[in-house]
């Protein structure tokens, strides 16, 4: 009988895909892959970037609680605990916050690489996006395609019907990375695709899941994400 897991350990994955560690590691470190730790009973605050009229960025907390359950890791921190072996981290990502910190008097969370996971979403997401099937063709990065006026884009597994001020702004970010200058500043891209407002998360409400097309860096720039 097989278990339905929630996660995964990198050995279980290096098993299953039949991949090497330093390619695992590799596509964790470049963040085409989003590692995960488990915690318990961690004080966690949640919240978003905003940005003063003179561009600075502060945090706006909106929740805060002790969590139990699984949170991914930054690739920074992934890169850092592979060259370590281990790590205290005080920040994570979380698909419906701008960012997930460590609050109160506590530091962080040590954390060494056996505590690695891959959660089943993460794992198939990466399988679908990549078309892996396993060791003979290995994965593939997930890849960009977009209509000649940005209105309908696919981005890995994802397809994106746009508005004209979010085909605009797919369009600028697109071209951007074809330049190698994937990160963008988001306020000035916004400005010059006519958007009233400065916040991606605004622009991009009507998409429940524009993550997956664009990411943030936490401190106003915003790259495709996908290649």
């Amino acid at each position: 009988m097989e278990i339905e897991k929630a996660y995964f350990t990198l050995p279980e994955i290096l098993d299953r895909w039949s991949i090497s560690e330093a390619d695992l590691i590799y596509l964790a470190e470049n963040d085409k892959l989003r590692l995960s730790v488990r915690v318990f009973g961690v004080p966690l605050e949640l919240g978003d970037y905003e940005e003063t009229q003179e561009g600075e960025h502060f945090r706006v907390p909106t929740e805060q609680s002790y969590y139990s359950g699984l949170l991914e890791l930054h690739a920074r921190d992934v890169f850092q605990m592979f060259r370590a072996a281990e790590l205290t981290v005080s920040d994570f990502r979380t698909p419906g916050s701008d960012y997930a910190s460590i609050w109160g008097d506590r530091d962080g969370v040590a954390l060494s690489i056996e505590d690695l996971l891959l959660r089943r979403e993460e794992r198939d997401r990466f399988e679908a996006e990549t078309g892996f099937s396993g060791a003979e063709t290995g994965p593939q990065l997930p890849v960009f395609s977009a209509s000649s006026d940005y209105h309908e884009v696919h981005c890995g597994g994802h397809q994106f019907r746009l508005g004209p001020i979010q085909a605009q702004v797919a369009r600028a970010l697109h071209e951007a990375a074809r330049r190698g200058e994937a990160w963008q500043s988001g306020k000035a891209i916004l400005s010059a695709a006519g958007s009233k407002s400065l916040k991606m998360s605004d622009v991009f409400k009507s998409q429940k899941q524009w993550r997956s097309l664009i990411e943030s860096n936490g401190r106003g720039n915003y790259r495709l994400n996908c290649g």
